[in-house]
């Protein structure tokens, strides 16, 4: 659907004085909510190590550590296999490191950075960031954009914008807005379904050793980010 025919369903659900700027506002929150469940996954190999130092400047394909789904950095500084990389485990601060190799990020002054722990000791080594494409924000002035996921789920958007269309303003219809609030978690946990049965079948599949994907595996890879 597009953002047009998102604004009209919006009206024809719940009939409103509300800008459409307001209404793309309220469906990009919407947007921002369901996006761990889309999105492809990417990689990225713009970094390589300094010697002794522990921050990275976030790659710019990348806006927020939380898009991160793993980092590794390589043994060597031509890797030939999955065994040529380490990978790093997600902890919260430099004070409370989840294992003797791991990442956190930080904002230092208008830069989004990347804290590898420890930091690497030889220069050149590459580091490779898996990470999920972040959906593209609607915007009202382009009414033929549609959103960039899965549009069996595009009716989701206008759900949640009725809902906060509803709960807002002086006489708040709160039957309403819990009604549509309802309609939006219903399809949430549609997602959430879908997803967990698509990771039980990838979890079956054959894998060449168990050991290799105990965690993330690290092959012979095609590292290129998006266009």
């Amino acid at each position: 659907m597009t953002v047009n025919e998102l604004l009209t369903l919006i009206d024809s659900l719940y009939p409103n004085g509300e800008t459409n700027a307001t209404k793309v506002m309220y469906m990009n929150i919407a947007l921002h909510t369901m996006a761990p469940y889309f999105g492809d996954v990417y990689e990225d190999v713009t970094l390589v190590t300094v010697a002794d130092q522990d921050a990275y400047d976030l790659p710019a394909v990348i806006e927020d550590i939380t898009q991160i789904i793993s980092v590794a950095v390589a043994y060597r500084t031509t890797p030939e296999s999955r065994y040529d990389y380490k990978q790093y485990k997600r902890s919260k601060t430099e004070y409370h490191p989840m294992s003797y190799y791991s990442y956190y990020g930080i904002t230092s002054g208008t830069n989004k950075q990347i804290i590898l722990y420890p930091a690497p000791l030889e220069d050149d080594l590459p580091i490779v960031i898996r990470y999920k494409h972040k959906l593209q924000d609607l915007s009202a002035d382009a009414v033929t954009q549609e959103p960039d996921f899965d549009e069996r789920y595009h009716e989701a958007l206008a759900f949640y914008a009725v809902h906060m269309i509803c709960a807002s303003g002086a006489s708040p219809d709160s039957t309403q807005a819990n009604i549509y609030m309802q309609k939006f978690d219903s399809m949430l946990q549609s997602l959430w379904k879908y997803n967990m049965e698509k990771e039980k079948k990838l979890n079956k599949k054959p894998r060449d050793n168990p050991q290799w994907h105990r965690n993330r595996s690290y092959a012979k890879l095609d590292l290129t980010s998006p266009e």
